[in-house]
């Protein structure tokens, strides 16, 4: 493992000295090609490298997403066989969303639940993979994902239609618990072209409404996990998961996008908080990792650089000038972070949407 972690900092660092950072923008297929040698197994297991080697439906979507989007039709092909083979609940066409090793040191599915942004990220990225290689059993395939993720996880809730983060577990007797990050709109609007139902559109209507009432704090942004108390029908914190942090840093990115697609002020409306944020973040020169709204903290720690990247995603977006020292930290993070699957998926994210 020792051995296996040189070779991979070796690599990174020959890479390292063959790329501009100053061109962090458009499509740079170096950086797929790290992500694949790092986190992409010649079987096509997209592997999160901080979370216990685990595969969860996430990294598959993701995987697959970068792959369409990198024009990499081989390994589109072989994450989604390895999907398949190891992922499928049988009784519906969702995937059970984690894969690892369990307490025997036995390799499988470790939870048959869902996730619902995993599948999601499937059956988006199987539809852009239709458009661009012509392949209608991928359309077939992703058209009955769709499906099955609207039998099992939009749900209408005091007038609104509401997207829950798995299959079971999330709508509860007292109480909704919710992941703004999971409700992506540009995802919905490529559902709606071919599933032809107006739920998809209703869902990116009522979504506005979600995240203007989500949203904490006095600036307004967005936590991991929200709730809904259906008692009094309000969205509340989510005791210590309420902080904006490891989910949440997607929620501005995919809107920010959505944004950039449509320039629907709506959607426009909701990052005010996120350029106050930007805006202060610039004064101090000093990058902020979480906020805690439960306890009123943050803290001022080394984001990962593929938070780092969302950030100066949005400040392009916003048009807000960055930081000067932005680019210099991002540069020593991929120097530093060569396993971090999760972050070089941000930098991967805003290389695209760019």
């Amino acid at each position: 493992m020792q051995i296996k972690s040189i070779f991979q900092k070796l690599f990174f660092s020959l890479f390292l000295s063959t790329i501009m950072f100053s061109e962090l923008h458009g499509l740079n297929s170096d950086y797929w090609s790290v992500f694949k040698r790092n986190f992409i197994t010649p079987e096509g297991r997209v592997i999160d490298r901080y979370n216990q080697d685990i595969t969860h439906t996430e990294s598959i979507g993701y995987g697959m997403f970068f792959a369409v989007s990198y024009g990499d039709q081989k390994t589109f092909y072989l994450v989604r066989e390895w999907l398949k083979k190891n992922m499928s609940l049988g009784q519906t066409n969702l995937y059970g969303w984690k894969w690892g090793k369990n307490d025997k040191g036995e390799w499988g599915m470790l939870d048959p639940n869902n996730a619902t942004d995993g599948d999601m990220w499937i059956a988006y990225s199987m539809l852009l993979a239709y458009e661009k290689w012509k392949d209608n059993y991928l359309l077939q395939e992703a058209k009955s994902l769709i499906k099955s993720i609207k039998e099992n996880t939009i749900i209408k809730y005091n007038g609104k239609v509401l997207l829950l983060p798995a299959q079971f577990g999330f709508n509860k007797d007292d109480y909704i618990k919710l992941n703004p990050s999971y409700t992506i709109p540009f995802i919905f609007e490529k559902f709606a072209h071919y599933d032809n139902d107006p739920i998809w559109k209703t869902l990116i209507y009522d979504s506005v409404d979600m995240f203007q009432n989500s949203a904490l704090g006095n600036l307004k942004i967005h936590p991991d996990w929200i709730k809904i108390d259906k008692s009094s029908k309000q969205y509340t914190y989510f005791g210590d998961e309420s902080i904006f942090g490891f989910d949440s840093i997607r929620t501005p990115l995919f809107i920010a996008y959505y944004y950039k697609l449509t320039k629907d002020d709506n959607f426009k409306s909701i990052l005010t908080g996120y350029k106050i944020f930007l805006e202060y973040v610039k004064k101090l020169d000093k990058y902020i990792y979480q906020i805690d709204f439960k306890n009123n903290k943050i803290r001022y720690q080394n984001p990962p650089y593929g938070f780092l990247a969302v950030y100066k995603y949005l400040y392009n977006q916003l048009e807000i000038s960055a930081p000067s020292t932005l680019q210099t930290k991002i540069e020593e993070g991929l120097k530093n972070e060569t396993n971090n699957y999760y972050s070089f998926s941000l930098l991967l994210f805003t290389d695209i949407f760019n």
